[in-house]
């Protein structure tokens, strides 16, 4: 271009900016575009005098058919790169590092270095060593320069700049800074330490057993002359800490920093040491192994938690495939092969296309298989997006060969189908079989037993994802079970598992659950049920039939025990047949019972069950002592519990329970009920219905003694307690 503006310009290249009083000053907006000569980072338009402010009144002067230049005056120098400097001409070589060339080390005000982004006059390298004077945009080699200036470590991984923004910037540093600090550590390995191995391993030699002196001793001589060890503890420890702080960083940040950590370890060297040491991460390989299997694990969960762009993640894997992995590390090999969310296999499972997780790809069999690591994270995932539906349909199609860990993530399939309500396939899903594999209860405590019934029955979930206990419920909306569905699988889980049959919590959850209401209130709390008692002649059908519907579950049948009675006794029918299991537990399990003050206070308020539970096993003699014994001893050392039961139940509670045992004809069982009295009497001020409690013991009580045979010290112990109650009151 021509001072005064006297040559045409091109149009798509050129920005015209024309602000009075003021520089005009075109822009190329590519430097590399050779259509404006030498590809200027910066375009200068000369003074045309001062005859050119009468031009403004002259005919505009055509260059082009939709361009003209009307004004122009001498351009203030904006910053620029050195060989873009109209003051000093610039030379340009492909490489040249060892010295300036011709006039390159002069320089404006202005002149930028092209590797180091400063004034020329702040770069530390524009005469010496590198010669960044000598940069220039043209030149691959200084290209490559500048790229690994802009964006130093990251360089490895092939990022093109456009990629590259804050967060992997500061994994750049965060990795950066790690390799500087682990330099001096690994050095000190490589350097090694001398050492003896008397210090590592007790010498065993004869001179020392025998505490003679022996000379030219050639055990002493190995065991106690100094040798060169290479000790890599600290250089695990500091590659460890850095691992520790990857979890706080960013999804991109944390990456990088794995992948970078990943490199270093590969080509830390594996040095012979003369004698083993003590500390197992002394040695090289058994350490990397260590530290390189957290690295795989924490990269798969990255991989699957969060979206990387598929470019980036492409550049990482690709990374890490081509380092040159050592022996020790080729079960690393394709570790991060981890399927995208959008692989087409894992889209038709996750979306009920593909229940098997297999498929047949141009002859070749594929099927969904993944590693632990990344089975959790996609559990974890689809947990965090409530996507319960998908969860399921992955964990039924996908394989991994860590089988029984993946089992152990199986086990929350039936939690999984509460959540969005298919109760009857949770239900199924409680007593699946596989081959051997046995089902999901296998690994079933109390707790969980309880937690799995009381969601089913209620068909409501609690908020989280975790199968713990809460104190609010969310009502799923579905359909009701089919009666007897719920307790026939609750009595074929505690036959088909021996460790649960012998667990008396198991049985104290079972009838706890059928003690509840199967509807929530509007809060989300659980709530208690009174099941209706049933007629004398009723209870006998019942009876008569429960012994063969529990043979038969024993046995594995498939029994729908509610159909052979009428539909308006169902919990009630229910509930007999739970005491009858019960009953055969108690035959069942080896002396001495445990946990029977549980069982007592799980019935509620449905004390006609405890009534009947007690007075079918009363005929026989020692498994009453049994029982008896154990509600005693746990009363004895838990009597706040029973105090905390009496306080949330209150008067109601307590005056039909105290009767059951106390005018019952045995007197182990009224031995109980007096247990009960003196928790009531010992604490009637916290309790203010001790006074309406005495006056029932006399009504109700205290008048049918002689009906029950109350002996003379249990009728003396009642009246005192009746009377101590009435004074506190």
């Amino acid at each position: 271009m021509r001072s005064g503006g006297e040559a045409p310009c091109d149009r798509n290249t050129l920005l015209e900016a024309a602000i009075p009083e003021e520089s005009v000053i075109v822009i190329s907006d590519d430097e590399g575009d050779v259509s404006l000569g030498l590809g200027n980072s910066v375009l200068l338009i000369e003074d045309a005098g001062e005859d050119s402010l009468l031009q403004e009144k002259k005919t505009l002067e055509v260059l082009d058919e939709e361009l003209a230049i009307t004004f122009s005056r001498k351009a203030h120098v904006m910053p620029h790169a050195r060989y873009d400097c109209s003051t000093h001409p610039f030379t340009r070589l492909e490489e040249e590092t060892q010295a300036p060339l011709e006039k390159n080390a002069s320089f404006c005000d202005e002149c930028y270095c092209y590797l180091c982004d400063k004034p020329a006059s702040e770069c530390s390298e524009w005469v010496s060593r590198y010669c960044h004077c000598n940069a220039h945009n043209k030149s691959k080699y200084w290209k490559e320069q500048r790229d690994t200036a802009l964006v130093g470590v990251l360089t490895i991984f092939n990022l093109d700049l456009t990629e590259i923004d804050t967060e992997l910037k500061d994994g750049g540093n965060q990795l950066q800074l790690f390799l500087s600090a682990l330099l001096p550590v690994y050095s000190k390995y490589l350097e090694g330490t001398l050492l003896k191995r008397s210090s590592v391993q007790r010498c065993g030699c004869f001179c020392h057993k025998e505490k003679v002196a022996v000379y030219n001793c050639n055990v002493c001589t190995l065991n106690h002359v100094p040798v060169k060890f290479h000790n890599y503890s600290e250089v695990h420890k500091t590659v460890a800490d850095n691992l520790n702080q990857v979890n706080e960083e960013m999804p991109k940040a944390a990456a990088v920093m794995l992948l970078g950590t990943a490199k270093e370890l590969v080509f830390h060297k594996a040095l012979p040491n003369p004698f083993t040491l003590n500390d197992p991460l002394a040695n090289i390989k058994e350490s990397s192994i260590i530290l390189m299997r957290r690295i795989v694990t924490t990269l798969q969960s990255l991989f699957v938690l969060k979206d990387f762009p598929k470019t980036l993640y492409d550049k990482f894997v690709s990374f890490f495939q081509s380092l040159p992995l050592p022996p020790h590390f080729y079960s690393f090999t394709s570790s991060l092969n981890v399927i995208r969310w959008d692989n087409w296999l894992l889209k038709s499972v996750l979306a009920g296309q593909n229940l098997t997780g297999t498929r047949t790809n141009k002859g070749k069999k594929e099927c969904l298989w993944e590693p632990m690591p990344v089975v959790q994270s996609r559990v974890k995932r689809l947990e965090d997006e409530k996507s319960y539906r998908q969860l399921v349909r992955y964990l039924n199609a996908v394989r991994c060969p860590e089988y029984t860990s993946l089992k152990i993530l199986k086990q929350k399939l039936c939690f999984y189908m509460c959540k969005y309500g298919d109760f009857f396939s949770a239900v199924n899903t409680l007593l699946i079989t596989k081959r051997n594999e046995g089902n999901y209860c296998k690994f079933f405590t109390p707790q969980l037993f309880e937690f799995h019934l009381l969601m089913l029955r209620t068909r409501s979930c609690p908020p989280g994802n975790e199968l713990v206990m809460s104190d609010i419920w969310v009502p799923i909306k579905s359909s009701p079970l089919r009666r007897g569905t719920l307790v026939r699988t609750a009595l074929k889980i505690l036959f088909y598992n021996d460790h649960l049959f012998h667990e008396s919590k198991c049985w104290s959850a079972l009838v706890r659950t059928w003690c509840t209401s199967e509807m929530v209130s509007q809060e989300g709390n659980l709530l208690p049920q009174c099941v209706y008692e049933p007629d004398m002649v009723f209870t006998r059908v019942v009876l008569a039939s429960s012994s063969s519907i529990l043979d038969d579950l024993q046995k594995h049948s498939s029994v729908v025990s509610s159909e052979r009675f009428h539909d308006g006794y169902c919990d009630s029918t229910e509930m007999i047949l739970i005491v009858q299991a019960i009953i055969r537990f108690l035959m069942t399990t080896n002396p001495p019972l445990r946990g029977m003050l549980e069982l007592i206070t799980a019935f509620g308020p449905n004390h006609w069950a405890l009534s009947h539970l007690i007075e079918q096993i009363n005929p026989m003699t020692e498994l009453l002592f049994q029982f008896v014994s154990s509600a005693k001893k746990d009363l004895v050392e838990d009597e706040q519990s029973v105090l905390q039961l009496f306080k949330r139940r209150g008067f109601s509670y307590v005056s039909q329970l105290l009767p059951i045992f106390l005018l019952h004809l045995n007197e182990g069982v009224r031995s109980v009920g007096f247990h009960f009295l003196d928790v009531i009497s010992k604490n009637s001020r916290d309790l203010p219905w001790s006074g309406n409690l005495s006056s029932f013991l006399q009504v109700k009580v205290l008048r049918f003694t002689n009906t029950c045979n109350l002996n003379l010290v249990e009728h003396q112990k009642l009246t005192t307690c009746i009377g101590r109650l009435t004074s506190r009151s």
